[in-house]
């Protein structure tokens, strides 16, 4: 036997309900064992303060016959569970083990109790199929999918798992007033793989370019678009803030490094359109050996022009 069981039987003695043939083990263990012993002698104590009040209490005569039969039953029950399952040992005073075993036990049972809900729901699911799909698994009737691929697949039960977005039509009516249009336009020209809702988009936007995000998106497409037609629609539209330093960067940009011979010959147009600035003077004096004769010729003009 180990510690547990004669600490069983402590609790069992002390309530008289331990057999005469197991006392002398009990015994020789505690003479033993001071773990044992130590348990031994705090339900003794226990047991003593009991015993002083036990006077004072108005019990009625069958109570300690009906208890010890109830108890009697409950030892049966644990008995007969012991042979395919560990339960702690029944005790009226639980040392701090025996809380922390029964602990663990509930705390298991509360796991099992989610796993098991959480199962059975996955399953109604699965199995139900007149409940309405939800949009995390089913597509709409106007929609597509990008970007699909497959995050699990299961060939025994045939389940599958896969992963994308989902693409729906839009169409929606407004004015370049409007944040909702103005921002879905902007989305298009920076975001769009087709050139020709680029472009679509760069001439509505360059109509009215009175935001800073619409002029930080045409500042963009001129800088980093692709596609020529947008970038100088883009130009068109930023001429009116050649005099901003930032659409001035941009436009210089253009002229250093633009293979498009059309969308720097803009560019210089658009600088030297605001008048004479000292700092604009030393930056297009290279561009006066330029080799586009054009460019070449506004450049000596502005940049040999007398203050």
């Amino acid at each position: 036997m180990n510690c547990r069981e004669f600490q069983h039987q402590i609790s069992l003695l002390f309530y008289e309900e331990l057999p005469e043939a197991e006392k002398p083990g009990l015994e020789n263990h505690l003479q033993a064992c001071d773990v044992c012993r130590h348990v031994f002698e705090e339900e003794k104590g226990l047991h003593s303060v009991l015993a002083e009040d036990a006077a004072s209490w108005d019990l009625p005569s069958d109570l300690l016959v009906e208890s010890r039969r109830e108890l009697g039953n409950e030892l049966d029950q644990i008995e007969r569970k012991r042979s395919w399952w560990r339960v702690p040992a029944f005790s009226v005073v639980f040392t701090p083990m025996r809380l922390l075993e029964s602990a663990a036990l509930v705390a298991m049972g509360l796991a099992l109790g989610v796993y098991v809900s959480n199962q059975q729901q996955i399953a109604t699911v699965v199995q139900n199929p007149s409940e309405p799909p939800s949009i995390v698994s089913s597509l709409p009737a106007n929609g597509s999918v990008s970007n699909l691929r497959i995050v699990s697949a299961n060939p025994a039960t045939g389940q599958v798992e896969l992963a994308g977005e989902i693409v729906q039509p839009l169409r929606m009516q407004g004015t370049m007033g409007d944040d909702a249009v103005r921002q879905l336009l902007v989305s298009a020209l920076g975001e769009s793989t087709n050139s020709g809702s680029r472009l679509r988009a760069v001439e509505v936007l360059a109509q009215q370019p009175n935001s800073e995000v619409v002029k930080s998106a045409l500042i963009q497409a001129l800088m980093h678009d692709e596609n020529t037609g947008v970038r100088l629609r883009a130009m068109q539209g930023l001429k009116q803030f050649a005099g901003e330093a930032d659409v001035q960067a941009a436009f210089m940009n253009s002229l250093n490094n633009d293979m498009d011979a059309g969308i720097r010959v803009e560019a210089i147009e658009a600088l030297t359109r605001n008048g004479r600035d000292t700092s604009l003077v030393k930056q297009l004096e290279p561009f006066t050996r330029d080799d586009n004769s054009y460019v070449k010729m506004k450049a000596l003009q502005f940049v040999g022009t007398k203050p």
